[in-house]
């Protein structure tokens, strides 16, 4: 089989990807490595295209980002429209932008509460200030605090607005399909620094929360990581769903555990390709 990894290895998270790549090649798959920038004529080269960590990171101006997604956008355009076989084009969530946390907040989920429009402010929790996230953005770019006086002057086509909780740790499960793997907590927090994880021992509510988002991601095929804040009472609240190119922390994971996760992970490739196979 020959696969096209899609990612960037200027990324801090590269390792992951190499590692990705050895063990399609140890079972003697060809695999070759690109940005998602690469000549339209290869798309015939190759079986099957894996979309791994093709992010920009925040180095980048933000007209390069704007630019980095509608590379993105026509690629995934373009591969659909081609019936090509691809992992981790299709999710539902953070893959589209952030409106989704807006949507799951109105259904009861839970979910760090979310709004979008002005008539709506009702809807959160009293608090001292609050965040303003682009609809379409990544790596907390462009986010930045405000207070309640100047909610009047946010342009709601393109931000949606939550309250600024205060939270012990982020938690994050990790999915290949919607199937758990493992689960990791950064305390505190991954910003302004970026701690070591630690794995982290969720409890039988926990993972029903996580699980019950994964499972909204219908047919999708790939990694999915969930990610939430956990508050100082114990609660978890989505913060999101990254299910277009997410970061694994496999660094941060035992010798075992990480060879677990890439044996689960390509025999999930293996399985699906040979399912489109049968339909085609």
């Amino acid at each position: 089989m020959k696969i096209l990894l899609l990612t960037n290895l200027n990324n801090e998270e590269s390792e992951e990807d190499i590692w990705i790549a050895n063990t399609f090649k140890k079972d003697g798959n060809i695999v070759d490595i690109s940005w998602i920038d690469y000549d339209e004529a290869l798309d015939n080269e190759y079986d099957i295209f894996i979309k791994r960590n093709i992010w920009l990171d925040s180095s980048y101006c933000y007209e390069k980002i704007l630019r980095y997604e509608e590379i993105a956008n026509k690629l995934n355009d373009r591969l659909k429209g081609k019936n090509k076989k691809i992992i981790n084009f299709n999710g539902n969530f953070d893959e589209q932008g952030k409106q989704y946390l807006i949507d799951l907040y109105n259904r009861g989920y839970e979910v760090i509460p979310s709004i979008d429009k002005k008539e709506d402010f009702y809807k959160l929790p009293e608090a001292e200030k609050y965040l303003l996230k682009p609809k379409i953005g990544y790596d907390g770019m462009k986010q930045r605090i405000i207070c309640k006086e100047e909610i009047d002057i946010i342009d709601f086509n393109k931000y949606i607005l939550q309250p600024l909780l205060e939270f012990q740790s982020e938690v994050q499960f990790y999915f290949i399909n919607n199937k758990l793997q493992y689960a990791l907590e950064f305390k505190p927090s991954k910003l302004p620094i970026y701690p070591d994880a630690v794995k982290y021992e969720y409890n039988e509510k926990e993972k029903q929360i996580a699980q019950e988002f994964a499972d909204l991601n219908k047919q999708f095929i790939g990694i999915q990581r969930i990610d939430f804040i956990k508050l100082y009472n114990g609660k978890i609240k989505l913060l999101e769903i990254e299910d277009a190119a997410p970061y694994l922390d496999l660094d941060q994971l035992d010798v075992d555990e990480r060879e677990k996760f890439l044996h689960n992970y390509k025999n999930m490739v293996y399985d699906y390709y040979k399912e489109q196979k049968k339909e085609y």
